[in-house]
C-alpha cells in the first residue's frame, strides 16, 4: 500500500513539473522579444553601401573601365556576365556610414582569391578575376556591430 502511495505522489509531481516547464517554456516565448530590446534591439550600425561600382578591364568597346553594375543599396546581390579575357577589374565603394569598415573577399569555384586591399583614402580596390566562374563579396561592418554583405556573381563567356 505505502508502494502505491509513493507511486501517486510522483506522477501528480511529475504532472505538476511538466506543467511548470510548459508554462515556463510559453514564457520565455512571449517576452523573448521584449528582452532583445533591452539593449537597443541587438546591433547597432548601418550596416548598407552608399556607392558600389564594378569596373572591369579590357572590356570590348570600352577605353577605360566603365560601371557595370546599376547600384541600389537595398539589393544585395549582383550578376555580371563577362568575357573569359577580362582578368581585373576595379571595385569601388563606400560605406553608408563612414566609421565601418569594409572588407572584399573573392571566391573561385576552386576556393579563396587572395590579396584584396581597399585603398582606404580612395576607397577602392583592384580585384584579380580567377579563370571560370567566381564570386565578390563586400561586407560593411559598422563600429555598433552587424554586418552587411554584397555579393557580385561573375558567370564567364566563351569568346566567338
Amino acid at each position: 500500500m505505502f508502494g502505491s502511495q509513493i507511486r501517486g505522489y510522483v506522477m501528480r509531481q511529475s504532472r505538476h513539473l511538466v506543467s511548470l516547464r510548459t508554462f515556463a517554456l510559453a514564457f520565455a516565448v512571449v517576452l523573448s522579444p521584449a528582452f532583445m530590446q533591452i539593449d537597443g534591439g541587438g546591433c547597432q550600425g548601418d550596416t548598407t553601401l552608399a556607392a558600389l561600382e564594378f569596373k572591369p578591364f579590357r572590356m570590348p568597346g570600352m577605353e577605360l573601365p566603365q560601371d557595370v553594375i546599376q547600384f541600389e543599396p537595398d539589393v544585395q546581390l549582383y550578376e555580371v556576365t563577362l568575357p573569359v579575357y577580362v582578368t581585373q577589374a576595379m571595385l569601388v565603394l563606400e560605406a553608408s556610414d563612414p566609421a565601418a569598415d569594409l572588407a572584399v573577399q573573392c571566391y573561385s569555384d576552386d576556393g579563396f582569391v587572395e590579396g584584396h586591399q581597399i585603398d582606404e583614402v580612395l576607397g577602392w580596390t583592384v580585384i584579380d578575376l580567377p579563370e571560370g566562374n567566381s564570386r565578390v563579396k563586400v561586407f560593411v561592418r559598422p563600429s555598433g556591430g552587424g554586418e552587411g554583405c554584397y555579393i557580385i556573381r561573375i558567370t564567364r563567356e566563351p569568346v566567338p
